[in-house]
């Protein structure tokens, strides 16, 4: 689901009136009810229970386990940038980069977008997440459709509803009475560089779970259904037969005594529901499939999963979580070189002229590693590869620049004792 509003024109009271309205009954609504799945809450359809029959609700978490598998294995091990100047990497290195940048790769998940906020105070640059139900991106009509701004709701004490527009030149406030935007006074803010910066989950803008929503509600249909004829099965009826003359008296007599008088010919059972156990543990096992592999989420119960899996077969089994993760990668890094973009500009108006954009991104797969390995095959490169390729590769170093820095250091002190 494409979410960013697409304004061809001026920003104008009207087309951004437009653009608050899109957001609030088309975008905020789909953001809302993807949450609701991340959280729990999704919807069981089983349509309007018969009265005095079972009702169970059942919702299996798969959204929460496929955003945590899918952001875990893209960001648990946060991305890391190598500069030239080390006084960069060290004001890089201050801030909190990296809950930053997890909490956004999951609502790029759920949402399909998430949101950070750059802005100045007295003690320094600060940046932080910003909730995607209530923000979202503006942008050209041309060829491509450049990012041209980005608007943040919120509400005062007095339930009054606002929002913040945010321009290269300019953030400008604005109210909303429900039909129509009345704007503010422009406001400098970083100048040449948005402070309000998304990032995409792809180049569709698409959560990780949102397009199998419908089988994980057949799913949490299945479990419901079939917990509701259990309960059925408990309270199961009692058949007599020719016995049409047994009165209340009588049934409460056998109910005390668990003892039953039968005519002549006449007989007993027990009235129940046929259930095919392994019909509903097939669908529910064709369902489970169905749902992981087109999210392309590995199911982590798999015992072919563990053992000694040759490395092929391991790439085999996460060949669909890889092609997310690079589309999540490829998408990720226009937030974040804007991100850092605005972050440079906040610091040069402190007088702190920095370019944390031209750092060099890498990024990790979270996997189980053998270290031990890793490291002798990175040292048995260390004819054909630097230093710094060989640190920066190595998951225990977070800043390979700072390294070689400290050995420097010991070096020079090694050689003056």
């Amino acid at each position: 689901m494409k979410q960013d509003y697409i304004c061809a024109g001026a920003l104008t009271e009207e087309a951004l009136t437009g653009a608050v309205s899109d957001f609030l009954y088309r975008v905020r609504p789909h953001r809302e009810r993807l949450w609701d799945y991340y959280e729990g809450q999704q919807p069981v359809p089983k349509g309007e229970a018969v009265r005095g029959r079972p009702n169970n609700l059942l919702r299996v978490p798969f959204p929460r386990y496929i955003t945590e598998v899918q952001t875990g294995y893209f960001l648990g091990v946060p991305p890391t940038l190598s500069y030239e100047r080390p006084e960069e990497g060290r004001i890089y290195a201050d801030l909190p980069m990296d809950h930053l940048l997890f909490d956004i790769g999951r609502d790029m998940s759920v949402c399909g977008e998430g949101f950070a906020l750059v802005w100045l105070e007295q003690s320094g640059v600060r940046v932080c997440r910003c909730d995607p139900l209530t923000c979202f991106g503006i942008r050209g009509g041309e060829a491509g459709e450049p990012l041209r701004a980005a608007v943040r709701l919120f509400k005062r004490p007095d339930d009054t509803v606002c929002g913040m527009l945010y321009e290269e030149e300019r953030v400008t406030p604005f109210t909303w009475d429900g039909q129509r935007v009345a704007l503010g006074a422009p406001e400098e803010n970083l100048p040449g560089h948005l402070a309000l910066v998304p990032f995409n989950n792809n180049c569709q803008t698409c959560g990780d779970f949102e397009m199998v929503t419908g089988l994980m509600d057949a799913y949490n249909l299945l479990l419901s259904g079939a917990m509701d004829d259990m309960q059925s099965v408990a309270n199961a009826f009692l058949a007599l037969y020719g016995m049409q003359g047994t009165t209340q008296g009588d049934i409460d007599e056998a109910n005390r005594t668990r003892i039953l008088s039968l005519a002549e010919g006449g007989r007993a059972e027990f009235v129940v529901k046929n259930l095919n156990h392994e019909a509903l543990a097939q669908l529910e096992s064709n369902l489970r499939r169905s749902i992981l592999e087109l999210s392309m989420t590995p199911d982590l119960s798999d015992e072919r999963f563990a053992g000694n899996a040759s490395g092929v077969a391991m790439q085999y089994k996460l060949w669909g979580i890889e092609q997310v993760r690079l589309a999540k990668e490829r998408s990720f890094l226009d937030g974040l070189h804007r991100l850092l973009m605005a972050l440079s500009g906040g610091f040069a108006l402190l007088g702190m002229p920095v370019a944390l954009e031209q750092g060099q991104v890498t990024f990790y797969k979270n996997l189980p590693q053998d270290h031990t390995a890793l490291a002798g095959t990175l040292l048995s490169l260390s004819p054909l590869l630097s230093k710094r390729t060989i640190l920066e590769h190595l998951p225990w170093v977070k800043d390979a620049e700072e390294e070689l820095r400290r050995k420097a250091e010991e070096t020079k002190e090694t050689g003056k004792e």
